[in-house]
């Protein structure tokens, strides 16, 4: 056995290795520009469990959960794979070196929660986790046929979020909670106010944003619950480097959740979640791009907004052991007629599969684990949209994904 000093030492440490990790990790989206999961606990069961109080960072998809559990910390830190190819054709496509694969593939991210409760009824809760973002890296540039230039190929986008929430218990089958979300982002791109080798290219900017969160969890009995939860947006300042490139701040989107768990065998538990992504709230997102229409409605990705469904089990196997699995699908915010608009940001990824576990190592402290994987999604540009579109029909790209996480959780 462990002493609770040695514990803590441990936690301490692998606190302070994430929190230096987090600031620099990759851009993470999985979902559009979002993480689709937060934590081991989550992630293994394909984001699910809007109602179930698994750990600290369950704070960060609904802040009621804070009052379902006691005093606890959990630090995760993660990796995944995209692959990502693009075989452009088409007026305006750079057709120079065929099909190719983007070559930003590798991605870190991690996060981290911790639960005190204040009595009975009140509990407050830090998270920090991935905001999302995106990234690709190809060799030949996007426009320009026949070229190889050193423009118009590169984006790097990177959000990631801290929480301070508090919930309320009143009783036995209800809590509410609130949360303060605060963001950070920064961008890199080689697009710079539409003009390609000036100074200040790949120029690295930032943005500090800010936003609130409001959840419920309800018992309705022994074996089934249900919860509810908006996220707003994330108000983030305007990028200042990158004002012609975006036509707006650069927001995460608001979110609607909604989730019910039902517990089908003392040691089994099934859970089903909605989350609905507001993409159209966020301008320079949802915007058409830059063909036919008025300037302050262009220069936008041309996103519609997700909607996304997730199932997913956990099981008691034995007093220290409990497994997961789960699967997701949500539909591509991009559309047929905006495939070539998003070579630079190419999130057309629509189903997980994953898998998880836990294990009690000593009292008061288990480690997880969990993994995901993407079929390959492939879209092909319609050619039915705007001048873009139809110079570039039959542009085609393809996206698949797998990954993984670790995380050690410490009940205090």
């Amino acid at each position: 056995m462990f002493s609770k000093k040695l514990k803590i030492s441990l936690l301490s440490g692998a606190v302070a290795a994430i929190a230096a990790v987090l600031p620099m990790q990759q851009a993470n989206a999985t979902v559009g520009q979002l993480p689709a999961c937060i934590g081991t606990y989550k992630c293994g069961m394909a984001g699910a469990g809007l109602s179930i109080a698994s750990d600290p960072t369950a704070a960060a998809i609904n802040p009621a959960l804070i009052g379902r559990m006691d005093n606890s910390a959990i630090i995760s830190m993660g990796w995944f794979h995209a692959d990502v190819e693009r075989d452009l054709t088409g007026t305006y496509a750079n057709t120079a070196g065929g099909k190719q694969k983007s070559n930003t593939d590798d991605f870190v991210n991690g996060s981290l929660g911790v639960n005190y409760r204040l009595d009975d009824n009140y509990a407050v809760n830090l998270s920090v986790y991935p905001g999302g973002g995106g990234a690709t890296n190809w060799t030949n540039s996007r426009t320009g046929a026949g070229t190889s230039t050193s423009a118009d190929r590169k984006i790097n986008w990177k959000m990631f979020n801290a929480q301070l929430g508090v919930a309320y218990t009143p009783n036995t089958m209800s809590s509410y909670g609130l949360g303060l979300v605060l963001g950070y982002a920064t961008m890199r791109t080689d697009s710079k106010d539409n003009q390609f080798n000036v100074d200040g290219n790949w120029a690295k900017d930032t943005a500090k944003g800010a936003g609130f969160q409001l959840g419920g969890q309800w018992q309705l009995n022994d074996d089934i619950s249900v919860a509810a939860d908006y996220h707003s947006k994330v108000w983030f300042e305007r990028f200042k480097k990158y004002t012609s490139t975006f036509n707006s701040t650069v927001d995460r989107p608001e979110t609607y959740s909604a989730g019910i768990a039902w517990k089908v065998q003392p040691a089994t538990t099934l859970a089903l979640d909605f989350k609905h992504v507001n993409e159209g709230s966020v301008d320079t997102i949802s915007n058409p791009s830059a063909q036919g229409c008025n300037v302050k409605e262009c220069g936008g990705f041309g996103w519609t907004n997700i909607n996304m469904i997730m199932v997913g089990v956990e099981h008691d196997a034995t007093d220290d052991l409990t497994v997961r699995a789960g699967y997701s699908y949500n539909n591509s915010p991009i559309d047929n007629e905006a495939v070539f608009a998003n070579v630079l940001f190419p999130a057309i990824v629509e189903q997980h599969f994953t898998a998880g576990l836990t294990y009690a190592v000593m009292d008061g402290m288990e480690l997880g684990i969990s993994g995901y994987v993407t079929p390959t999604k492939r879209q092909r540009e319609s050619g039915a949209g705007d001048a873009f579109s139809t110079g570039m029909a039959g542009s085609t790209l393809w996206h698949r994904q797998y990954g993984s996480q670790v995380s050690l959780k410490y009940d205090f």
